[in-house]
């Protein structure tokens, strides 16, 4: 009998209703929204477009420790950006990748342009303990030089960003980082067009 985790989708796990909040919104609305709904993370959105993520951890480090006034700093000043999502067709296998190679717990869930879910690593234990062992397994194949090219290939065409584009400033869930700046398909044929 094959394994069911072979061919589980995000989709198939992914929580669907998303706690969001604007770029103006203040931090202490951000952290007082977590403390009400018992979440970790919120989705920082412009207009319903996921721009970014803020974390616990978000909080600690870039508010508390750095003691700033978390009723006077705003949401976008701190978030995570652009935002790292997957698919909701992506294979659960691949949504782990991701969140492993950019060393995240939780990675949003983008249909279309628009937010569609969240998967966390949480979620994904519950759900599939046994895609542990596959990861693990995987990140081993890392030791072996000649793999490891392969895969990381491999992995970084699994990891897209979303947000603003440096560049033109237009929303995109295809952004890639050249020469230090997240620029969407456009902007980097403009770029290659310039050499």
């Amino acid at each position: 009998m094959s394994d069911p985790s072979h061919s589980m989708f995000v989709k198939d796990i992914m929580a669907v209703n998303v706690v969001t909040m604007p770029l103006d919104a203040s931090v202490f609305d951000v952290a007082k929204s977590m403390e009400e709904m018992d979440i970790s993370s919120v989705i920082i959105t412009d207009e319903d477009r996921p721009l970014g993520i803020i974390t616990e951890a978000d909080i600690v480090r870039r508010v508390i420790v750095q003691d700033r006034d978390p009723k006077t700093t705003l949401a976008s000043e701190i978030m995570s950006s652009p935002i790292i999502h997957v698919e909701p067709g992506t294979p659960l296998t691949d949504a782990m990748r991701v969140m492993a190679k950019s060393n995240i717990r939780r990675v949003a869930v983008l249909k279309n342009n628009s937010l569609a879910g969240i998967i966390t690593s949480r979620d994904l234990l519950r759900w599939s303990p046994e895609l542990i062992d596959i990861l693990v397994e995987s990140l081993r194949l890392k030791d072996d030089e000649a793999l490891q090219s392969r895969i990381e290939e491999n992995d970084e065409d699994l990891i897209t960003y979303g947000g603003e584009c440096d560049s033109c400033g237009e929303y995109s869930t295809d952004l890639i980082l050249e020469n230090g700046e997240y620029l969407c398909e456009s902007c980097r044929e403009g770029w290659e067009d310039a050499d």
